[in-house]
């Protein structure tokens, strides 16, 4: 009878214990993914700063584009912080095939950009004309170009236009800079809780 007592404790202590440990690995591991995920977000945001006026972007190259189609969300650009979406699928002037996005925060998942509306994107297949903007920079994409001025066949955006779009996107985000760093403030706050020794602390204060 006492043997049997005394296994069925131990099992129980075993069990306990397992169950503290897994609790502490698993909250380890989820503000470690969460910290490198926001820390690779701000990093990527920060090696692609927006252009500060019109005139930035006006000093850009121009690069002639002909549109062969309009990207919807599951054709475009992929990585660990997703595009825009739509994207364009552009022929260059060396015959060359791409796809360039129009300007959204870069974040995950990826959102729809509202520069241009569903009108002004039924127009551009087949046109045209010229865009200016920058290729993205540690993204986890392969040549990542965000556009700032598009001048194809009908619709013309200026840097106003999808500057304006970006900081709406931006303000109606799920997870602005200020979550971000409250979050990982709070799974740090969690996993330091989470590996207090509280058991001994509480025999301590018994023994006290």
């Amino acid at each position: 009878m006492f043997f049997a007592l005394f296994r069925s404790w131990r099992g129980r202590l075993a069990a306990s214990s397992v169950r503290w440990w897994s609790l502490r690995i698993a909250s380890l591991l989820l503000f470690l993914l969460c910290g490198l995920h926001i820390g690779y977000t701000l990093r990527a945001q920060g090696l692609n700063p927006l252009p500060e006026s019109a005139a930035d972007v006006a000093r850009w190259p121009i690069v002639p584009i002909e549109v062969l189609h309009v990207l919807d969300a599951t054709d475009g650009p992929s990585g660990w912080l997703a595009g825009a979406a739509p994207v364009l699928n552009v022929r260059l002037a060396d015959d060359t095939q791409r796809s360039m996005e129009f300007p959204a925060p870069l974040t995950w998942p990826g959102r729809r950009s509202a520069a241009l509306d569903d009108a002004a994107l039924r127009k551009l297949p087949g046109c045209m004309g010229y865009v200016r903007g920058q290729t993205l920079r540690d993204v986890g994409g392969a040549d990542r170009f965000r556009i700032w001025e598009l001048h194809c066949g009908p619709v013309h955006h200026a840097y106003d236009d999808f500057r304006v779009a970006y900081e709406a996107a931006r303000a109606d985000g799920p997870t602005p800079p200020r979550w971000q760093w409250g979050l990982l403030a709070a799974l740090l706050a969690l996993a330091l809780l989470a590996w207090v020794p509280w058991g001994s602390l509480g025999a301590s204060t018994a023994d006290a």
